[in-house]
This record gives structure tokens, sequence and C-alpha cells, in this order.
């Protein structure tokens, strides 16, 4: 599996970030839940462009199995840290949803099921930890909270899920290819 000590070395980093970080999220959940986010989406360039790791099938698998890790650790974040009722409601249905998508893709691997499943949890963990920075989450209202779960399904992760699982295409290339989608994307965020 791997070629030289080089290899090893930037597999051991990458994959104790992806361990390490995630223990973050209960007690500071926006910071770590955006890093483990950031090191999910750049891990594969990262084996691309430094290593001569094999990032075909069994990379799938290992990203799926590390997200469903600090996936779960920010639902658990989700059972000690959130006060709305219904956003809980709301963040477990979407947990759960998602990992029956990665249970059903990981006997299919047929990649339009993490489409059809996709990975709304963490968009909405960030947006209810987003609130909670400035505000009472407790006083958002069942209809706002269903609203920006849908919001954010609709017009954030499917278009994201489609461009990854569908399309196949790779964020830091497009982004290579795009310059001028940096400082839109930085607005966005």
């Amino acid at each position: 599996m791997f070629d030289d000590t080089g290899d090893l070395i930037v597999f051991l980093i990458v994959v104790g970030l992806r361990l390490i970080v995630p223990l973050f999220i209960p007690r500071f959940p926006l910071p770590a839940i955006i890093a483990a986010l950031v090191i999910d989406a750049v891990d594969q360039t990262v084996f691309q462009r430094l290593t001569t790791l094999d990032t075909g099938g069994p990379y799938q698998s290992y990203d799926k199995a590390l997200d469903v890790y600090y996936l779960t650790i920010a639902y658990l974040a989700t059972m000690r840290n959130w006060d709305n009722l219904t956003a809980f409601e709301v963040s477990r249905f979407l947990f759960y949803y998602r990992l029956m998508g990665v249970f059903l893709y990981e006997f299919t691997h047929w990649r339009p099921i993490l489409l059809i499943f996709p990975n709304t949890f963490e968009y909405f963990f960030i947006f209810y930890e987003a609130v909670r920075l400035r505000w009472n989450p407790k006083r958002m209202a069942p209809k706002l909270v269903i609203a920006a779960a849908a919001a954010i399904w609709i017009f954030i992760k499917l278009p994201q899920e489609y461009w990854i699982h569908v399309a196949q295409k790779d964020v830091t290339d497009t982004l290579r290819a795009h310059p001028t989608l940096i400082p839109v994307i930085a607005v966005a965020l």
C-alpha cells in the first residue's frame, strides 16, 4: 500500500487529523466541525498531490467511515448542547437519513445514492451552532428550523452532493481552474 515512508507519513497525518479534530466538537462545536469539514474536503487532494496512494475504490469506504465517525461525534454533541427540541429532532432525522444512505452506498457503490441521501446534517449543525454564537437558539420557531434545514438541503447540499458524487468534480481542482470563485465562496460562508 505504501510505496515509501513519505506516503506513510502523509497518510498518518491526515488520518490522525481526521480522528483527533472531531473529538473537539462537543466542547468547541463550530470551529471543530468546520475544521473537520475542511480536512474531509482536502484529504483526497492531499493524497493525490503528495503521495502515490490509490484514492480509488478503497478511499471511498475509508472516507465514508471517517465521515460517519465525525458526524456521530457531532450528533452526540447535539444531545449534549442543544436546547431547541425541534432542531434536535430535525438533526436526528438528518443524521440517520445520511447514515442510511452511507449504508446503502457501501452495499451498492452506486454514487447517486449519496445525492438521494445528502449530508444535510453537517451544515444544519453548523447553522445551529452559528446561531448559538449570538442568539438563544431556543427562541427559533419550529417553522424557522424546518425552513433552514430545507434550504440547506435544497440549495446547498443537493448541488454539492451532485458535484462531488455524481459529476465527480473536485473542489480544489475547480477553485484552481476558477480562482474568482474563492471570494464568492468566502462571502457566502
